[in-house]
């Protein structure tokens, strides 16, 4: 057998097999490679200052450490971890010795630095997100949307400061001798996870009841209704790093963000079982967006050629060499460059800018651009269609003997 015939004939398998190789080793890597020293930004937190360790739980990422000046303790100072948008981040709060907060600060995180800056910005009276937590006792509740106010585009962000806050507090109550026992979490679902479980379900039912799978309309309906809610209004799109989180260990509590596990295990179970991608070029804002300009741009040109068709296993390497990154540094925020979340959000440095600009200025011209031969969205969701039609076939060779 010849090398060009071993590739043409096995060239397929070699590359998956080296990608699923790769990705385990980088996998493995970050994991070998977590480290978490919160002593380090403790002199940030309370300067000139010696510090102690008084108690911690390194499971739950909360320690709490003495405070003294002159061999006299001033105060206490505790680190809790919280879940923000993009991954795990480290909140240091410092406490008078009554348990009174005095600075907060968040030396550790992976949001990206458009979505943490919203933190930053003026928050009704208070000059940032912040100033709000300064002066509260250990003994309020740290509820965001009840006694703590989110910053408006970065709820989750404001949610991982509050749980930060919270954890690290625990420690402090117990060693104040006054257990803080907060209410039950509760699963709370809104009208976001609600329209999308409608949405999902439009879907299945346009694509699988025969009288309207054949139709054109549903699908521009679903379009519009996704640009609309999830778009404009939610500002809420699948998204690679939703995906990504869960294998590193960096998924939010379904508590605090139940849209993120319908969204992710909604698309992914009804591909698994229908055998349909129910998301894109159905619900998702930003193919609406793109085929709105494509309309308007008036060109035929569609991916269909040979070499358009070969182009679009560029989107399979942007997926491996992404996912490989954020594995190896344990930075979900790598994945984070979507153009929907600058477009939708109306936040971004100019690299964000640009590449909407390109990307829709393009999708003039040829259909669904990004879609087609970008997207990581739709690679990670077609490699799933792929494995559910290999497992079916395989389950049917083996039952068929």
């Amino acid at each position: 057998m010849t090398q060009s015939s071993f590739w043409r004939n096995h060239g397929r398998s070699v590359l998956v097999i080296a990608a699923v190789v790769s990705l385990a080793g980088a996998w493995i890597f970050g994991q070998l490679n977590l480290n978490t020293d919160v002593a380090k930004y403790l002199p940030d937190v309370v300067p000139n200052a010696t510090f102690e360790l008084v108690s911690s739980k390194p499971s739950d990422g909360q320690y709490l450490y003495s405070a003294s000046a002159n061999g006299t303790q001033t105060g206490w100072v505790t680190a809790g971890k919280g879940q923000g948008y993009a991954g795990p981040m480290v909140v240091m709060v410092a406490w008078t010795m009554d348990g009174t907060i005095t600075n907060v600060q968040v030396p550790e995180l992976k949001e990206t630095p458009v979505w943490y800056a919203r933190l930053n910005k003026a928050l009704g009276d208070f000059p940032n997100y912040f100033s709000q937590y300064i002066g509260r006792t250990f003994s309020d509740p740290f509820t965001i949307g009840t006694d703590i106010d989110a910053s408006t585009g970065a709820t989750r962000s404001s949610t991982g400061v509050a749980q930060g806050v919270y954890g690290g507090r625990l420690l402090l109550a117990e060693q104040l001798g006054k257990p803080f026992v907060g209410p039950a979490q509760q699963l709370k679902i809104g009208p976001e996870e609600i329209l999308l479980i409608i949405a999902l379900a439009l879907v299945v039912a346009f694509r699988t009841i025969p009288a309207l799978k054949q139709k054109r309309w549903p699908r521009y309906v679903m379009l519009i209704f996704g640009l609309a809610v999830f778009g404009v209004w939610a500002s809420a799109m699948l998204s690679l790093i939703n995906f990504i989180v869960f294998p590193i260990g960096y998924a939010p509590s379904i508590f605090t963000n139940p849209l993120l596990y319908i969204m992710v295990f909604g698309v992914l179970i009804l591909a698994l079982t229908v055998g349909k991608n129910f998301w894109c070029f159905w619900i998702c804002p930003f193919s609406a967006l793109q085929e709105g300009i494509h309309f308007l741009g008036g060109s035929q040109v569609r991916p269909v050629s040979r070499l358009q068709i070969t182009l679009r296993n560029s989107r399979y390497f942007i997926l491996w060499a992404v996912v490989m990154l954020v594995f190896i540094f344990r930075s979900p925020q790598l994945a984070v460059f979507e153009p929907w979340n600058t477009v939708f959000s109306l936040q971004g440095n100019l690299s964000n800018w640009i590449l909407v600009v390109s990307v829709l200025g393009v999708g003039l011209f040829i259909y669904n651009f990004w879609c087609h031969y970008l997207c990581p969205v739709g690679a990670t969701m077609d490699i799933v269609l792929k494995i559910r039609t290999w497992a079916v076939s395989t389950y049917g060779r083996l039952t068929a003997r």
